[in-house]
Protein backbone atom coordinates (compact mmCIF):
# COMPACT_ATOMS: atom_id res chain seq x y z
CA UNK A 1 0.00 0.00 0.00
CA UNK A 2 1.35 3.58 -1.05
CA UNK A 3 2.40 5.52 1.85
CA UNK A 4 2.45 9.50 2.49
CA UNK A 5 6.06 10.69 2.48
CA UNK A 6 5.84 11.89 5.84
CA UNK A 7 3.87 9.17 7.40
CA UNK A 8 5.87 7.60 10.11
CA UNK A 9 6.81 11.03 11.19
CA UNK A 10 5.02 13.02 15.16
CA UNK A 11 5.14 16.69 14.98
CA UNK A 12 4.32 18.81 17.90
CA UNK A 13 2.67 22.22 17.48
CA UNK A 14 3.39 25.16 19.79
CA UNK A 15 2.37 27.95 16.80
CA UNK A 16 0.46 30.99 16.75
CA UNK A 17 -1.48 33.07 14.11
CA UNK A 18 -1.21 31.57 11.06
CA UNK A 19 2.32 31.54 9.96
CA UNK A 20 2.93 28.07 12.35
CA UNK A 21 -0.18 26.48 11.67
CA UNK A 22 0.02 26.79 7.95
CA UNK A 23 3.14 25.33 8.69
CA UNK A 24 1.76 22.29 10.32
CA UNK A 25 -1.13 21.60 8.30
CA UNK A 26 0.86 21.18 5.46
CA UNK A 27 3.00 18.49 7.05
CA UNK A 28 -0.51 16.98 8.32
CA UNK A 29 -1.57 16.78 4.26
CA UNK A 30 1.74 14.88 4.04
CA UNK A 31 0.98 12.27 6.45
CA UNK A 32 2.73 13.58 9.37
CA UNK A 33 1.30 12.97 13.00
CA UNK A 34 0.44 16.86 13.97
CA UNK A 35 -0.66 17.52 18.04
CA UNK A 36 -1.42 20.71 18.70
CA UNK A 37 -0.98 21.87 22.28
CA UNK A 38 -2.76 24.75 23.66
CA UNK A 39 -2.42 26.10 26.84
CA UNK A 40 -5.97 26.10 28.56
CA UNK A 41 -4.93 29.29 31.00
CA UNK A 42 -3.89 31.69 28.17
CA UNK A 43 -6.50 33.66 26.33
CA UNK A 44 -6.94 35.61 24.24
CA UNK A 45 -5.86 33.73 21.50
CA UNK A 46 -4.46 35.25 18.32
CA UNK A 47 -4.99 31.56 16.66
CA UNK A 48 -8.89 31.38 17.94
CA UNK A 49 -10.13 34.61 18.29
CA UNK A 50 -9.67 37.24 20.31
CA UNK A 51 -12.19 36.38 23.52
CA UNK A 52 -12.64 33.34 24.68
CA UNK A 53 -16.73 34.37 25.02
CA UNK A 54 -18.01 36.14 22.02
CA UNK A 55 -22.12 36.96 21.72
CA UNK A 56 -23.36 37.35 18.26
CA UNK A 57 -23.45 40.55 18.55
CA UNK A 58 -20.21 41.01 19.51
CA UNK A 59 -19.24 38.86 16.41
CA UNK A 60 -21.51 40.66 14.20
CA UNK A 61 -19.21 43.87 14.88
CA UNK A 62 -16.11 42.55 14.70
CA UNK A 63 -16.46 42.10 10.87
CA UNK A 64 -15.85 39.17 8.62
CA UNK A 65 -12.28 37.82 10.03
CA UNK A 66 -12.04 38.42 13.36
CA UNK A 67 -15.83 37.64 14.15
CA UNK A 68 -15.71 34.91 11.62
CA UNK A 69 -17.68 31.86 12.68
CA UNK A 70 -20.35 29.89 10.55
CA UNK A 71 -23.91 31.72 10.32
CA UNK A 72 -21.83 34.54 12.68
CA UNK A 73 -22.42 32.13 16.11
CA UNK A 74 -19.92 31.45 18.16
CA UNK A 75 -21.78 28.82 19.88
CA UNK A 76 -20.59 27.10 23.52
CA UNK A 77 -16.61 26.96 22.17
CA UNK A 78 -15.74 30.20 20.21
CA UNK A 79 -12.30 28.99 19.99
CA UNK A 80 -13.13 25.69 18.07
CA UNK A 81 -15.75 27.43 15.72
CA UNK A 82 -13.35 30.61 14.47
CA UNK A 83 -12.54 30.40 10.85
CA UNK A 84 -9.10 31.14 11.02
CA UNK A 85 -8.47 28.41 13.40
CA UNK A 86 -10.12 25.67 11.64
CA UNK A 87 -8.92 26.63 8.09
CA UNK A 88 -5.70 25.41 9.32
CA UNK A 89 -6.70 22.83 11.41
CA UNK A 90 -7.61 19.60 9.26
CA UNK A 91 -6.48 16.38 10.60
CA UNK A 92 -4.32 17.49 13.81
CA UNK A 93 -4.53 16.40 17.11
CA UNK A 94 -5.69 18.74 19.58
CA UNK A 95 -3.67 18.55 23.59
CA UNK A 96 -3.63 20.88 26.43
CA UNK A 97 -0.76 21.54 28.84
CA UNK A 98 -0.12 24.47 30.87
CA UNK A 99 3.46 24.95 30.38
CA UNK A 100 4.43 27.57 33.03
CA UNK A 101 4.36 24.43 34.98
CA UNK A 102 7.19 22.06 36.06
CA UNK A 103 4.53 18.97 35.67
CA UNK A 104 3.59 20.27 32.11
CA UNK A 105 6.95 21.08 31.06
CA UNK A 106 7.95 17.41 31.98
CA UNK A 107 5.00 16.26 30.05
CA UNK A 108 5.75 17.90 27.08
CA UNK A 109 9.50 16.47 27.14
CA UNK A 110 8.34 13.11 27.40
CA UNK A 111 6.12 13.77 24.20
CA UNK A 112 9.66 15.28 22.95
CA UNK A 113 10.90 11.58 23.65
CA UNK A 114 8.26 9.71 21.47
CA UNK A 115 7.92 12.78 18.27
CA UNK A 116 10.00 13.54 15.75
CA UNK A 117 9.54 17.43 15.45
CA UNK A 118 8.46 20.58 17.17
CA UNK A 119 7.42 24.03 15.58
CA UNK A 120 7.05 27.21 16.83
CA UNK A 121 6.78 30.64 15.54
CA UNK A 122 6.38 32.77 18.94
CA UNK A 123 8.52 35.61 20.31
CA UNK A 124 12.52 35.00 20.58
CA UNK A 125 11.96 34.65 24.06
CA UNK A 126 9.44 32.13 24.87
CA UNK A 127 10.87 28.66 24.58
CA UNK A 128 14.02 29.26 26.51
CA UNK A 129 11.80 31.28 28.97
CA UNK A 130 9.38 27.69 29.44
CA UNK A 131 12.50 26.07 29.80
CA UNK A 132 12.19 23.75 26.92
CA UNK A 133 14.71 25.44 24.35
CA UNK A 134 17.32 23.60 22.24
CA UNK A 135 19.73 22.20 24.52
CA UNK A 136 16.96 20.89 26.35
CA UNK A 137 15.14 18.91 23.64
CA UNK A 138 18.08 17.41 22.48
CA UNK A 139 19.20 16.55 25.19
CA UNK A 140 15.99 14.66 25.86
CA UNK A 141 15.88 13.27 22.28
CA UNK A 142 19.42 13.53 20.02
CA UNK A 143 17.27 12.98 16.78
CA UNK A 144 14.58 15.63 17.67
CA UNK A 145 14.28 18.73 15.14
CA UNK A 146 13.54 21.53 16.14
CA UNK A 147 11.89 24.65 14.23
CA UNK A 148 11.82 28.00 15.10
CA UNK A 149 10.20 31.06 13.10
CA UNK A 150 10.65 34.44 15.31
CA UNK A 151 9.76 37.24 13.21
CA UNK A 152 12.79 39.38 13.50
CA UNK A 153 15.96 35.71 14.24
CA UNK A 154 17.39 34.88 17.78
CA UNK A 155 20.05 37.16 17.59
CA UNK A 156 20.43 41.32 16.80
CA UNK A 157 18.82 44.72 17.70
CA UNK A 158 15.37 43.37 17.05
CA UNK A 159 15.26 39.98 17.61
CA UNK A 160 13.27 40.50 20.95
CA UNK A 161 10.62 43.19 19.67
CA UNK A 162 6.86 41.74 18.91
CA UNK A 163 4.27 42.15 16.46
CA UNK A 164 2.58 40.47 13.43
CA UNK A 165 3.20 40.19 9.63
CA UNK A 166 2.20 43.88 9.01
CA UNK A 167 4.95 45.08 11.28
CA UNK A 168 7.83 43.34 10.29
CA UNK A 169 6.85 43.22 6.09
CA UNK A 170 6.75 46.88 6.72
CA UNK A 171 10.45 46.48 8.14
CA UNK A 172 11.51 44.33 5.54
CA UNK A 173 10.46 46.74 2.94
CA UNK A 174 7.49 44.82 1.31
CA UNK A 175 5.17 47.58 2.46
CA UNK A 176 6.90 50.60 0.57
CA UNK A 177 6.69 48.99 -2.70
CA UNK A 178 3.05 47.43 -2.32
CA UNK A 179 0.97 50.20 -2.41
CA UNK A 180 -0.01 52.54 -4.91
CA UNK A 181 1.95 55.16 -6.91
CA UNK A 182 -0.01 58.04 -5.74
CA UNK A 183 -0.78 57.35 -2.02
CA UNK A 184 1.42 56.95 1.18
CA UNK A 185 1.60 53.95 3.02
CA UNK A 186 -1.53 54.34 5.27
CA UNK A 187 -3.45 53.09 1.81
CA UNK A 188 -1.78 49.73 2.38
CA UNK A 189 -3.72 46.80 3.76
CA UNK A 190 -2.80 44.01 5.29
CA UNK A 191 -2.50 41.33 3.60
CA UNK A 192 0.24 39.31 5.96
CA UNK A 193 1.68 37.98 3.06
CA UNK A 194 4.90 37.06 5.31
CA UNK A 195 2.76 33.79 7.12
CA UNK A 196 2.11 31.98 4.54
CA UNK A 197 5.38 32.17 2.81
CA UNK A 198 6.99 31.17 5.99
CA UNK A 199 5.10 28.45 6.68
CA UNK A 200 5.51 27.04 3.31
CA UNK A 201 9.42 27.79 3.24
CA UNK A 202 9.48 26.32 7.34
CA UNK A 203 7.91 22.80 6.16
CA UNK A 204 10.29 22.60 3.28
CA UNK A 205 13.14 23.20 5.79
CA UNK A 206 11.59 20.18 7.97
CA UNK A 207 11.54 17.94 5.47
CA UNK A 208 15.19 18.77 4.97
CA UNK A 209 16.16 18.15 8.27
CA UNK A 210 13.88 14.80 8.52
CA UNK A 211 16.18 13.58 4.99
CA UNK A 212 19.12 14.58 6.51
CA UNK A 213 18.87 12.58 10.07
CA UNK A 214 18.32 9.47 7.46
CA UNK A 215 21.56 10.06 6.31
CA UNK A 216 23.10 10.93 9.58
CA UNK A 217 20.91 10.17 12.72
CA UNK A 218 21.10 13.64 13.97
CA UNK A 219 18.18 16.05 14.84
CA UNK A 220 18.62 19.47 14.08
CA UNK A 221 17.97 23.00 14.78
CA UNK A 222 16.61 25.15 12.81
CA UNK A 223 16.18 28.98 12.52
CA UNK A 224 13.74 30.82 10.19
CA UNK A 225 13.78 34.59 11.14
CA UNK A 226 10.22 35.23 9.10
CA UNK A 227 11.34 38.91 7.89
CA UNK A 228 14.02 37.61 6.13
CA UNK A 229 11.85 34.38 4.37
CA UNK A 230 10.13 37.66 3.08
CA UNK A 231 12.89 39.90 1.88
CA UNK A 232 13.85 36.66 -0.72
CA UNK A 233 10.86 37.99 -2.25
CA UNK A 234 11.56 41.25 -3.09
CA UNK A 235 15.32 40.42 -3.27
CA UNK A 236 16.01 42.34 -6.77
CA UNK A 237 14.99 45.25 -5.66
CA UNK A 238 17.70 44.93 -2.79
CA UNK A 239 20.07 44.24 -5.25
CA UNK A 240 19.04 46.97 -7.53
CA UNK A 241 19.03 49.26 -4.90
CA UNK A 242 22.90 48.30 -3.39
CA UNK A 243 23.82 48.71 -7.51
CA UNK A 244 22.12 51.91 -8.35
CA UNK A 245 21.31 53.47 -4.98
CA UNK A 246 17.86 53.87 -6.14
CA UNK A 247 14.90 54.08 -4.16
CA UNK A 248 11.44 51.82 -5.26
CA UNK A 249 8.70 52.99 -5.37
CA UNK A 250 5.06 51.22 -5.58
CA UNK A 251 3.56 50.42 -8.92
CA UNK A 252 0.55 50.21 -7.95
CA UNK A 253 -0.99 48.19 -10.54
CA UNK A 254 0.87 48.84 -13.24
CA UNK A 255 4.19 46.97 -14.19
CA UNK A 256 7.98 48.11 -15.65
CA UNK A 257 7.11 47.45 -19.00
CA UNK A 258 4.10 45.87 -19.63
CA UNK A 259 1.13 48.65 -20.82
CA UNK A 260 -1.38 48.82 -20.66
CA UNK A 261 -1.81 47.52 -17.44
CA UNK A 262 -4.20 48.24 -15.00
CA UNK A 263 -7.15 47.33 -12.58
CA UNK A 264 -10.17 48.69 -14.53
CA UNK A 265 -13.97 49.43 -13.07
CA UNK A 266 -16.65 47.74 -14.34
CA UNK A 267 -20.66 47.36 -14.66
CA UNK A 268 -22.12 46.83 -11.06
CA UNK A 269 -21.49 48.25 -8.14
CA UNK A 270 -17.42 48.46 -7.28
CA UNK A 271 -16.81 45.44 -9.43
CA UNK A 272 -13.64 45.33 -11.33
CA UNK A 273 -11.41 43.71 -13.78
CA UNK A 274 -7.76 43.55 -14.08
CA UNK A 275 -5.52 43.48 -17.89
CA UNK A 276 -1.94 43.38 -19.27
CA UNK A 277 -0.74 43.83 -22.46
CA UNK A 278 3.06 42.99 -22.65
CA UNK A 279 3.18 43.20 -26.86
CA UNK A 280 1.76 43.84 -30.03
CA UNK A 281 -0.10 40.59 -30.69
CA UNK A 282 -1.90 41.80 -26.85
CA UNK A 283 -2.70 45.00 -28.07
CA UNK A 284 -4.50 43.45 -31.22
CA UNK A 285 -6.02 40.88 -29.22
CA UNK A 286 -7.08 44.05 -26.73
CA UNK A 287 -8.46 46.33 -29.36
CA UNK A 288 -10.54 43.40 -30.73
CA UNK A 289 -11.91 42.75 -27.71
CA UNK A 290 -12.81 46.18 -26.88
CA UNK A 291 -14.65 46.05 -30.41
CA UNK A 292 -11.76 47.64 -32.04
CA UNK A 293 -12.55 51.21 -31.35
CA UNK A 294 -11.10 53.76 -33.88
CA UNK A 295 -9.36 55.75 -31.35
CA UNK A 296 -7.11 52.09 -30.25
CA UNK A 297 -5.75 52.44 -34.12
CA UNK A 298 -3.99 55.41 -33.56
CA UNK A 299 -0.35 54.78 -34.95
CA UNK A 300 1.39 56.00 -31.41
CA UNK A 301 -0.46 52.99 -29.73
CA UNK A 302 1.26 50.62 -32.43
CA UNK A 303 4.60 50.12 -30.55
CA UNK A 304 5.18 49.08 -26.91
CA UNK A 305 6.93 52.15 -25.82
CA UNK A 306 4.19 54.70 -26.98
CA UNK A 307 1.88 52.31 -25.48
CA UNK A 308 3.76 53.26 -21.79
CA UNK A 309 4.04 56.60 -22.93
CA UNK A 310 0.66 57.23 -23.34
CA UNK A 311 -0.25 54.97 -19.94
CA UNK A 312 -2.52 57.62 -18.48
CA UNK A 313 -4.67 58.22 -21.17
CA UNK A 314 -4.87 54.59 -22.53
CA UNK A 315 -5.87 53.81 -18.97
CA UNK A 316 -9.27 56.25 -19.49
CA UNK A 317 -9.57 54.62 -22.71
CA UNK A 318 -10.21 51.57 -21.45
CA UNK A 319 -12.06 52.45 -18.36
CA UNK A 320 -14.28 53.96 -20.51
CA UNK A 321 -15.05 50.43 -22.28
CA UNK A 322 -15.04 48.47 -19.25
CA UNK A 323 -17.19 50.56 -16.96
CA UNK A 324 -20.39 49.20 -19.29
CA UNK A 325 -19.39 45.58 -19.35
CA UNK A 326 -19.23 42.80 -16.72
CA UNK A 327 -15.98 41.91 -15.16
CA UNK A 328 -16.86 38.23 -15.87
CA UNK A 329 -17.12 39.45 -19.78
CA UNK A 330 -14.24 41.43 -19.73
CA UNK A 331 -12.33 38.43 -19.10
CA UNK A 332 -13.34 35.89 -20.98
CA UNK A 333 -13.71 38.78 -23.97
CA UNK A 334 -10.22 38.89 -23.47
CA UNK A 335 -8.83 35.99 -22.91
CA UNK A 336 -10.62 34.63 -25.77
CA UNK A 337 -7.64 37.38 -27.95
CA UNK A 338 -5.02 35.96 -25.82
CA UNK A 339 -5.02 38.58 -23.71
CA UNK A 340 -4.19 38.42 -19.31
CA UNK A 341 -6.63 39.14 -17.65
CA UNK A 342 -9.49 38.65 -14.92
CA UNK A 343 -12.41 39.57 -12.92
CA UNK A 344 -11.49 40.89 -9.36
CA UNK A 345 -13.42 38.48 -7.53
CA UNK A 346 -14.25 39.04 -4.00
CA UNK A 347 -14.37 35.67 -1.58
CA UNK A 348 -17.94 35.03 -1.91
CA UNK A 349 -16.94 35.07 -5.44
CA UNK A 350 -14.51 32.66 -5.55
CA UNK A 351 -16.37 30.76 -3.71
CA UNK A 352 -19.13 29.11 -6.38
CA UNK A 353 -16.31 30.39 -9.14
CA UNK A 354 -17.35 27.16 -11.31
CA UNK A 355 -13.51 26.71 -12.36
CA UNK A 356 -12.72 26.48 -8.51
CA UNK A 357 -15.82 24.05 -8.49
CA UNK A 358 -15.34 22.14 -11.11
CA UNK A 359 -11.34 21.20 -9.80
CA UNK A 360 -12.84 20.06 -6.37
CA UNK A 361 -10.95 23.16 -4.84
CA UNK A 362 -13.26 23.55 -1.82
CA UNK A 363 -13.72 20.40 0.20
CA UNK A 364 -16.36 19.22 2.76
CA UNK A 365 -14.54 18.80 6.30
CA UNK A 366 -16.00 18.55 9.96
CA UNK A 367 -15.68 19.96 13.11
CA UNK A 368 -16.57 18.63 16.48
CA UNK A 369 -18.13 22.37 17.22
CA UNK A 370 -18.53 24.03 13.76
CA UNK A 371 -20.09 21.19 11.65
CA UNK A 372 -19.84 20.60 8.40
CA UNK A 373 -18.63 22.84 5.87
CA UNK A 374 -16.58 23.75 3.01
CA UNK A 375 -12.74 24.50 3.01
CA UNK A 376 -10.02 25.16 0.66
CA UNK A 377 -8.66 21.68 -0.01
CA UNK A 378 -5.12 20.93 -1.15
CA UNK A 379 -2.43 22.95 -2.52
CA UNK A 380 -1.49 20.51 -5.17
CA UNK A 381 -2.42 17.79 -7.34
CA UNK A 382 -0.41 14.55 -7.82
CA UNK A 383 0.23 10.66 -8.62
CA UNK A 384 1.23 9.65 -5.38
CA UNK A 385 -1.07 8.80 -2.66
CA UNK A 386 -4.13 10.64 -1.32
CA UNK A 387 -3.15 13.18 0.97
CA UNK A 388 -5.08 13.37 4.20
CA UNK A 389 -7.85 15.30 4.93
CA UNK A 390 -8.72 14.30 8.50
CA UNK A 391 -11.48 15.90 10.91
CA UNK A 392 -11.23 19.39 13.00
CA UNK A 393 -10.72 18.21 15.88
CA UNK A 394 -11.80 20.93 18.92
CA UNK A 395 -8.69 22.06 22.14
CA UNK A 396 -8.07 19.28 24.47
CA UNK A 397 -10.47 16.55 22.50
CA UNK A 398 -7.36 14.62 22.15
CA UNK A 399 -5.79 14.51 25.68
CA UNK A 400 -6.09 10.97 26.04
CA UNK A 401 -4.32 9.73 23.51
CA UNK A 402 -1.69 11.81 23.05
CA UNK A 403 -0.81 11.69 27.31
CA UNK A 404 -1.71 8.56 27.49
CA UNK A 405 -0.98 6.68 24.00
CA UNK A 406 1.78 8.46 22.91
CA UNK A 407 3.45 10.42 25.76
CA UNK A 408 2.96 6.77 28.03
CA UNK A 409 2.35 8.78 31.27
CA UNK A 410 0.84 6.15 33.64
CA UNK A 411 -2.99 6.56 34.88
CA UNK A 412 -1.55 8.21 38.10
CA UNK A 413 0.41 10.55 35.88
CA UNK A 414 -2.71 11.44 34.12
CA UNK A 415 -4.92 11.84 37.15
CA UNK A 416 -2.15 14.35 38.30
CA UNK A 417 -2.17 16.20 35.32
CA UNK A 418 -6.23 16.81 35.36
CA UNK A 419 -5.86 17.58 38.76
CA UNK A 420 -3.03 20.62 38.29
CA UNK A 421 -5.69 21.71 35.39
CA UNK A 422 -3.56 20.83 32.17
CA UNK A 423 -6.37 18.89 30.96
CA UNK A 424 -9.23 20.78 29.81
CA UNK A 425 -11.80 21.05 26.57
CA UNK A 426 -12.36 24.88 27.84
CA UNK A 427 -10.09 28.14 27.99
CA UNK A 428 -10.08 28.31 32.09
CA UNK A 429 -9.46 31.22 34.84
CA UNK A 430 -6.43 30.97 36.82
CA UNK A 431 -8.54 29.38 39.54
CA UNK A 432 -9.59 26.57 37.17
CA UNK A 433 -12.93 27.52 36.46
CA UNK A 434 -14.01 27.61 32.87
CA UNK A 435 -13.46 31.22 31.06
Amino acid sequence: MARLPLEGVRVLDLTVVWAGPWCTMLLGDLGAEVIRLDNPYLFPSSTKGFAPRVSKEMAEALGPIVGAFPDKDPGERPWNRHAMFNCHARGKRMATVDLSKDSGREAVLRLVEASDVLVENNAARVLDKLGIGWDVLHARNPRFILLRMPPMGLTGPYHDFVGFGAHFEAVSGLTAVRGYRDADPTSTTSVFHMDPASGATGAFAIMAALRRRERTGEGCFIELPQAENVMQQIGELFVDAARTGRAHEPLGNRHPTRAPQGCYPCAGEDRWAVISVGSDQEWSGLRKAMGDPEWAAEARFATAEGRRDAHDELDDRISSWTSGVDPYDVFHRCQAEGVPAGPVMTEADAFVDPHLRDRGFFRENVSSDAGTHDYPSHLWHWTGPEMNWGPIAGMGQDNQYVWREVAGLSEAELEQLDAEGHLSLDYLAPDGTPL
